[in-house]
């Protein structure tokens, strides 16, 4: 991972259209994007569509970045407007998660908390399944505050939304798969 000064330094030779220096920050962000996408949108292919749609917008309108957040911050907006387009013209709430995916992001398990991690591993995958069935707002804000680990005031940036709107949109998320997870198992 680049330090900031490296980046902005990417940055500003990208808004001279040096291509070379783009192509480093795609390869930085790539794959920040690409988990992003692949989790609000649930489909690889319609990931990897986004995740070059997102790329062809950054680049479009890298010179409209004016350091006022952090450069990952404004790809996160991008990226959310992106695929919050795209759900919305689907109109379908997308089929489950690849186990690909879910392991992908996984923790290697030691050989004395095997039962944990299943445990673990099998509510990961439930709470990603019931998030599927979320609206997309409430799909983004929780992917993006307790998927991603980022905090409030960043989502608001990335969404627009008020932090109100952002706490409440996280409380009903939460609300319907706690509800729903305690449908399945109410010891969990």
């Amino acid at each position: 991972m680049r330090n900031q000064e490296q980046i902005q330094e990417l940055i500003d030779r990208s808004k001279q259209n040096d291509t070379a220096a783009f192509a480093q920050l795609v390869s930085e962000f790539q794959m920040m994007v690409f988990r992003l996408a692949f989790r609000l949108l649930c489909d690889e292919d319609e990931t990897r569509d986004m995740v070059q749609d997102v790329f062809v917008k950054i680049w479009l309108s890298i010179d409209k970045y004016d350091g006022s957040c952090r450069f990952s911050t404004w790809i996160y907006k991008i990226a959310c407007n992106t695929c919050y387009d795209r759900l919305r013209t689907l109109h379908r709430s997308p089929s489950a998660y690849s186990s690909d995916a879910i392991s992908m992001h996984g923790q290697m398990a030691s050989e004395e908390n095997i039962e944990e991690v299943m445990t673990n591993r099998e509510l990961k995958d439930l709470i990603l399944r019931f998030t599927e069935q979320l609206s997309p707002k409430q799909k983004l804000v929780f992917t993006l505050r307790d998927i991603e680990g980022l905090e409030v005031s960043e989502v608001v940036i990335i969404t627009g939304m008020s932090a109100e709107k952002v706490k409440h949109n996280l409380y009903q998320a939460r609300k319907q798969i706690r509800i729903k997870i305690h449908q399945i198992d109410p010891d969990l």
